[in-house]
């Protein structure tokens, strides 16, 4: 088998000399013209791949309870009575898993305290007036606004849709399915803030959401008709004979075969082999274009060439290749001699949705953010089993999902991944059960969402189209961290103050929570109020299990240092521990002391 080249780049196309010439040249070659890849080599020198390879960092910590383990890996962390809930699902770890796994692979439309928290804010100047609008709404009264407040107009729905991923996170039932569908949005990556997405990103995410579940190739050929991923990766201007490879090269390098064991660079691909499955191992540089060659015409209705003006998929066939006879288009073991229209597209997409080299990239992914980073190979391997030959389901991906979560890997893997920023923020809010409709232009919620901005991970705001990346290496650095901490203690140090809503007309209700309110409830005797009780309920109630030995005696000591009381001395004997108000001595024990728990090692692993 030909050795695969360091190649691997989206955006060589920054020299025009290479778009002009050499990128139009490779679109006629026919492979019976037996013309060597290699020819062009020298023009990719040096480009690398835009998905790193998988980072080895192995766990040295302890596996907590099951419970906690899953609501840490495959939610965004507990709220208060999840892992009761959790392990009264069954009399064993095996039960209770399943159950819970069956439960969350089948949502009901219904989210209750999402649903709830959204209900009065539908209506027309309200917080989430674009969520349920159509594509053609958005498309007309957004994209094509123009007017007074133009660019907040336009930007409203992206706004709106950075509110409720949070209180998605933050309150969903369906936990999975949030994970998931910041995965998938991931994996199909647009930038919120550019012209056309911004106001197309409520339809965008209902098009991956829709499909989370489902069949692979339907995500994948359902997306390749949204109008923010054809302006997002030029593909509404890709025409012949002028094509555009920006669209096709992330098709094969991030949206199915990947890179990472499928791309050999500029081959011949004559002289690839075959895979397991008899079809050809991975793509060359003469794939993406011949590819894009296909896609020409793949497009929008925008107004131009006569087409209406919805924002509506349109296949310009005036546009689309047409010179099938003397040059068939040649996409890995798809080979199109006669002009099939839109089914030179479908045909390569099917085609790459059900190859292996697909189903080992989407397990790996798959692997890496739900068990951990440098999956074992064996659950790599078995869930692309699962997942080519689910290939023809219509819950294929349901499937998937599943046949992970309940391997011994992903029950026994801990500690090898940590909690990115936002998931970070989202986990602590969760745990403190913050009250909040988080919604835009709302002062409470606002004071928390720009924070985001210096964390590194605000909301759909991703420029590369890989997505937000997922390795523990990127995100446990000093700045996330940091920066991660200063908006949670910022919300934290809200405690017991209070917020007059405009929107409700509720005045002096709370801005987010009185946490020694919350510490009583849970330590109703001012007698048991003492530092080794503090620190002992708080992080069952916050995470579940308790921490190691070392971790909890450095709380306790700090409490003490933080109240005056020794480790077994009420708190109440030196101060008024029912004195609630946000200034009081006993709330900022309390608020401090859950800061550190949150903002300890334990609390970001995953």
């Amino acid at each position: 088998m030909t050795a695969k080249s360091n190649l691997s780049r989206r955006n060589f196309l920054k020299n025009s000399a290479i778009t002009g010439v050499a990128g139009a040249s490779a679109l006629t070659i026919g492979f019976s013209n037996k013309v060597k890849a290699d020819a062009i080599a020298h023009q990719f020198g040096g480009l690398k791949t835009l998905k790193p390879s998988p980072i080895m960092l192995p766990s040295v910590v302890n596996v907590p309870p099951l419970g906690a383990l899953v609501y840490n890996k495959a939610a965004f962390g507990p709220r208060p009575g999840d892992i009761d809930a959790f392990n009264a699902l069954g009399a064993d770890d095996a039960t209770r898993l399943a159950s819970w796994v069956d439960t969350q692979l089948n949502p009901t439309s219904a989210d209750t305290e999402v649903d709830a928290r959204m209900s009065g804010f539908f209506n027309s100047g309200s917080a989430y007036d674009t969520i349920n609008k159509t594509a053609a709404q958005l498309w007309t009264e957004h994209v094509r606004y123009t007017g007074a407040n133009e660019y907040s107009t336009k930007s409203r729905p992206r706004h709106q849709m950075e509110r409720l991923l949070i209180l998605r996170g933050t309150y969903s039932q369906w936990q999975l399915r949030e994970l998931l569908a910041d995965f998938w949005f991931n994996h199909f990556n647009v930038k919120g803030n550019r012209d056309v997405i911004r106001s197309m990103l409520p339809e965008y995410d209902r098009q991956i959401r829709g499909h989370i579940f489902g069949n692979f190739y339907d995500m994948l050929l359902a997306n390749s008709k949204t109008a923010s991923m054809l302006f997002y990766l030029d593909n509404y201007r890709n025409s012949w004979p002028n094509p555009n490879e920006n669209y096709a090269r992330e098709v094969l390098e991030l949206h199915t075969l990947g890179a990472i064991e499928n791309y050999y660079g500029t081959v011949d691909p004559n002289t690839l082999g075959n895979n397991s499955k008899g079809q050809r191992t991975g793509y060359t540089e003469i794939d993406v274009f011949q590819f894009a060659r296909a896609l020409t015409g793949w497009s929008i209705a925008d107004g131009t060439g006569g087409a209406a003006d919805t924002g509506a998929f349109l296949f310009r066939n005036g546009q689309h290749y047409d010179d099938h006879a003397a040059n068939p288009i040649n996409v890995l073991d798809v080979s199109i001699g006669i002009d099939g229209g839109e089914n030179d597209v479908t045909d390569v997409l099917s085609y790459l949705a059900n190859h292996y080299g697909t189903a080992r990239f989407i397990a790996w992914k798959l692997c890496t953010r739900l068990v951990g980073d440098n999956p074992p190979a064996s659950l790599v391997s078995s869930t692309a089993d699962e997942f080519y030959n689910r290939r023809n389901d219509a819950n294929q991906l349901k499937e998937v999902y599943r046949h992970i979560l309940l391997s011994p890997e992903f029950q026994t893997t801990w500690g090898t991944k940590v909690k990115r920023p936002l998931e970070n923020i989202i986990a602590s809010m969760r745990a403190t059960d913050i009250d909040i409709d988080f919604r835009d232009n709302h002062s409470p919620s606002n004071n928390i969402f720009y924070r985001l901005d210096d964390t590194g991970q605000k909301p759909f705001d991703y420029d590369d189209p890989t997505g937000y990346p997922d390795e523990k290496a990127l995100w446990s650095g000093t700045a996330p961290l940091v920066t991660s901490w200063r908006t949670i203690t910022y919300f934290l140090n809200k405690s017991a103050r209070t917020y007059d809503d405009p929107d409700t007309g509720i005045l002096g209700g709370l801005r987010y929570f009185n946490l020694a309110q919350q510490s009583n409830t849970l330590i109703p005797s001012p007698l048991n109020r003492t530092p080794t009780q503090l620190v002992d309920t708080w992080m069952l109630h916050l995470r579940g299990y308790a921490y190691d030995a070392n971790t909890r005696t450095q709380l306790i000591t700090y409490v003490m240092n933080k109240s005056g009381a020794t480790a077994n001395q009420s708190i109440h004997d030196l101060t008024d521990t029912n004195n609630l108000s946000n200034s009081s001595t006993y709330q900022r024990v309390v608020y401090t002391l859950i800061g550190l728990i949150m903002m300890s090692p334990d609390a970001i692993r995953r």
